[in-house]
């Protein structure tokens, strides 16, 4: 048995290893799990939740009531957490989204995930027996689990906008952005290829990003879901050419649109060259960074300047140095802080400033700053390693 105060994620996805669902379900297609007595009862404990009672009495929580309003379509609004079983009494849905035991299940799930912990979401949906939703799709995946109740979920490919950046509800208007990539008329409801799932108590249910799908609840239920906030390639990826554009201050310059035409047209030529540039710098072994290796620096290994890395000098005295190197990565970014002695300030400040992908070894660090030692200048790169602002060539 799990840690009694998680979720317990690595035995919900049976038959498939938590590495497996992320590798070939996450995101991809629907999975739905059995009821599991046991996972779910260590859940509903962590919680302290077996009722909606339980949920009333939480305190400091955060509570959005959603209803349909005269023209069916589908609203949410904040109210008092003392006033929720009132909404809940005249048979609205409500999501609580800041329990104090969600802390460590988000914790568990960016863990489990790969992610990012601000890129985790735990929701509380407590909704009454008649209770339903309208045809949706979010720009997320979710992951629900029942805790108490039945609760019904019919989900259904989407080929009116796949793969969305925005959710979207049926009678909904349709935004410019979701425009530029959706096709066809929105529908009215939910589209052809539904599946329909029933939900008992301990029962799992993966709906993938921009799957439509809609609810309905038999009884009265509670159910506790996992948003995840999906890792976008295009964002990852111009971030990734936005940091190497940054390093050069003329990326840094203002950009105001006062410019004659032709003259503007011209500059921006020069500049989408320059963009082309720097993403035939970026490299897979920056973005997706390997473990570090532990072999030692000999006078002819091989590095690049990596990219994806800043430094920083932080404070100098008489002794030495403080300084930062920061590596910027697809899950999280990474600060390395160390003292150096004051000799090795001009070839680290050298090696910084090279061009992502220049070529270097101890040779070359020797030339820049001669005053150092064959062996002070080896160490040097082997921190630079360490911290990831030279890379090792494949070679080396």
């Amino acid at each position: 048995m799990n840690n009694p105060r998680t979720l317990g994620l690595a035995d919900w996805f049976a038959p498939y290893s938590l590495a497996e669902f992320g590798r070939s379900v996450l995101s991809q297609r629907p999975f739905e799990g059995p009821p599991r007595p046991k996972l779910v009862e260590q859940v509903r404990n962590t919680l302290g939740i077996h009722s909606i009672e339980d949920v009333f009495a939480k305190p400091g929580v955060t509570v959005d009531a959603w209803f349909h309003d005269l023209e069916g379509r589908l609203s949410s609004g904040p109210v008092e957490a003392a006033s929720a079983g009132r909404f809940y009494a005249a048979g609205m849905t409500l999501l609580y989204r800041a329990i104090p035991e969600f802390t460590a299940f988000v914790s568990e799930a960016a863990e489990a995930f790969r992610l990012a912990p601000g890129a985790v979401k735990c929701q509380l949906f407590c909704s009454r027996a008649g209770g339903s939703t309208r045809a949706h799709f979010d720009a997320i995946d979710v992951i629900t689990i029942q805790l108490t109740g039945r609760k019904t979920w019919r989900i259904a490919p989407n080929t009116f906008a796949p793969a969305p950046l925005d959710g979207w509800t049926t009678l909904e208007s349709v935004s410019p952005p979701l425009r530029n990539y959706a096709s066809a008329l929105p529908p009215a409801e939910i589209p052809e290829g539904v599946t329909e799932h029933v939900l008992e108590p301990g029962s799992v249910l993966h709906i993938p990003r921009g799957y439509w799908h809609e609810t309905s609840s038999a009884q009265d239920s509670i159910s506790l879901h996992l948003a995840l906030l999906t890792p976008l390639r295009v964002e990852f990826l111009l971030s990734a050419l936005k940091s190497e554009l940054l390093r050069d201050e003329h990326w840094r310059g203002a950009m105001y649109d006062f410019a004659d035409a032709a003259d503007a047209a011209t500059g921006l030529a020069a500049d989408l060259a320059g963009m082309g540039d720097a993403l035939d710098r970026l490299d897979p072994r920056d973005l997706m960074r390997s473990p570090l290796t532990d072999r030692p620096v000999e006078p002819a290994t091989a590095f690049v300047r990596a990219g994806q890395c800043g430094f920083g000098v932080d404070a100098v005295d008489a002794s030495g140095a403080r300084v930062t190197v920061t590596a910027y990565g697809l899950r999280e970014t990474h600060s390395a802080r160390t003292r150096v002695s004051r000799d090795l300030l001009p070839a680290l400040r050298w090696v910084a400033a090279l061009p992502t992908g220049t070529p270097l070894d101890t040779t070359d660090v020797l030339r820049a700053c001669p005053t150092l030692s064959k062996v002070a200048a080896q160490q040097l790169l082997a921190t630079l390693e360490q911290a990831r602002l030279v890379r090792r060539t494949a070679d080396s």
